[in-house]
C-alpha cells in the first residue's frame, strides 16, 4: 500500500529471512539448508532503510546461488565486516612480520571474536553487544582468555580504523574495565619438581619432561622453555645454558641447566628420530604410533600452550609456572 507522497509505508516492507530483534536490530537469517551452502547470519544494523538494504543485497545473493546463477559463498565474509579486515590484515606484510608466538596470541583472542562479531561492521558494535560477549568470556574461560580476547579486539580494532572500517579512538570496549589475573602465591620444591619429571618420562613425554627440568633450573616463562630452540643453547667448559629475549618483557636472560637436566636434555636429544635445524623446538610431544587396537599415527610436534593445558592436569598440574621459594 502506498501512502499519499507516494513511498511504501512501513508496514508495505517485507524481506524473506530477514527479523527484528530486541525491537530495533535488524538480521538476515538463513535456514540451516542455506546454512549448509554456506549462508551465514548476518547483523543488519538498527532496523531502517541501510538494514533493508543490506538484506534485500543477501537476500538476493541467496536467490542467485539457489538458481545455480552464483557460487555458494563457502565461508564467505560479508565486505567490511570485522572477519573482512582480519583476513585482509593476514595477507598484509605486517603481519607476516610478527612473531609466530605473536601469531598465535592474536588467532587464540580471534577464535572468541569471530563467532560473536567475525559477519558485523565493526562500526555497528555497541559497546552493550562488546559488554555482554567480555562477561560471558569471563564467565565460562576466566580473567586469563578473557583479557587476552579483549586484548586481541582492541588491537584489532585499530587496524580496521586504519582501513577506514571504523572511526578511530571509538572503540566500544574502552568503556569496559578488564578484570587483572590474581597473582600468582604458589611455590615449588626441588623434590616436587624431580617427582612430576620422573612421572612425565614414565607416561612416556620425554619432551615434557625436558620442559619441566629446564623451567624449574632456569626459573623460565613456560613459553620461553617450550620454544628454546638449538640456536638459544650456549656450551661452556660441558656446561649447558639458554641465552633467550625473555618474551614478555625482551630482556636478556641467560639460563644454566643443572647436571641433572643437562643429562636429562642430552639424552632426549639423542632419542629424537630426526635432526633438528638451528630454529627448530628442541622439545617435542610424543606422537602416536598405532599398535594393535589401530587409530590413526600422529607425527610429533612442538608443544603448544593448549597441548600444556591438555597433558598437565592428568599429573595434577596446572601450570609451569614453578616458582621456587623466595624468588
Amino acid at each position: 500500500m502506498a501512502s499519499k507522497n507516494g513511498w511504501l509505508s512501513l508496514v508495505d516492507i517485507k524481506f524473506s529471512h530477514y527479523v527484528i530483534r530486541k525491537g530495533k536490530y535488524g538480521y538476515w537469517l538463513p535456514t540451516p539448508t542455506m546454512k549448509r551452502m554456506g549462508f551465514q547470519n548476518i547483523p543488519c544494523g538498527r532496523d531502517g532503510v541501510e538494514a533493508w538494504k543490506i538484506a534485500k543485497e543477501w537476500e538476493e545473493r541467496y536467490q542467485r546461488t539457489r538458481k545455480g546463477l552464483e557460487p555458494a559463498p563457502a565461508n564467505f565474509n560479508p565486505p567490511g565486516s570485522v572477519a573482512d579486515g582480519f583476513a585482509r590484515y593476514r595477507l598484509l606484510n605486517e603481519w607476516k612480520k610478527k612473531k609466530p608466538r605473536t601469531r598465535e596470541d592474536w588467532e587464540r583472542g580471534w577464535k572468541y571474536i569471530n563467532p560473536v562479531f567475525g559477519a558485523s561492521a565493526p562500526s555497528l558494535i555497541t559497546v552493550e553487544r562488546t559488554d555482554a560477549w567480555y562477561h560471558r568470556i569471563l564467565t565460562l574461560k576466566g580473567a586469563g582468555e578473557a583479557g587476552r580476547a579483549m586484548k586481541t579486539w582492541r588491537s584489532l580494532y585499530r587496524v580496521l580504523a586504519s582501513m577506514k572500517l571504523c572511526i578511530p579512538d571509538h572503540d566500544p570496549s574502552q568503556a569496559i574495565r578488564k578484570e587483572g589475573v590474581a597473582g600468582r602465591t604458589e611455590t615449588w620444591r626441588e623434590g616436587e619438581v624431580v617427582r612430576l619429571v620422573k612421572g612425565a618420562i614414565r607416561a612416556g613425554y620425554g619432551g615434557l619432561a625436558c620442559i619441566i627440568a629446564v623451567a624449574w633450573d632456569t626459573q623460565f616463562s613456560p613459553v620461553d622453555a617450550r620454544t628454546l630452540s638449538p640456536a638459544h643453547a650456549v656450551i661452556s667448559g660441558g656446561d649447558m645454558a639458554f641465552s633467550i629475549d625473555r618474551t614478555k618483557t625482551a630482556e636478556a636472560a641467560l639460563g644454566i641447566l643443572s647436571r641433572r637436566s643437562q643429562g636429562r636434555v642430552e639424552w632426549y636429544l639423542a632419542a629424537l628420530p630426526f635432526s633438528l635445524h638451528d630454529d627448530a623446538p628442541l622439545f617435542w610431544t610424543r606422537g602416536f604410533t598405532p599398535k594393535g587396537k589401530g587409530g590413526r599415527p600422529r607425527s610429533p610436534a612442538r608443544y603448544t600452550k593448549e597441548a600444556l593445558w591438555m597433558i598437565l592436569p592428568t599429573f595434577g598440574v596446572w601450570s609451569l609456572e614453578l616458582t621456587k621459594p623466595g624468588s
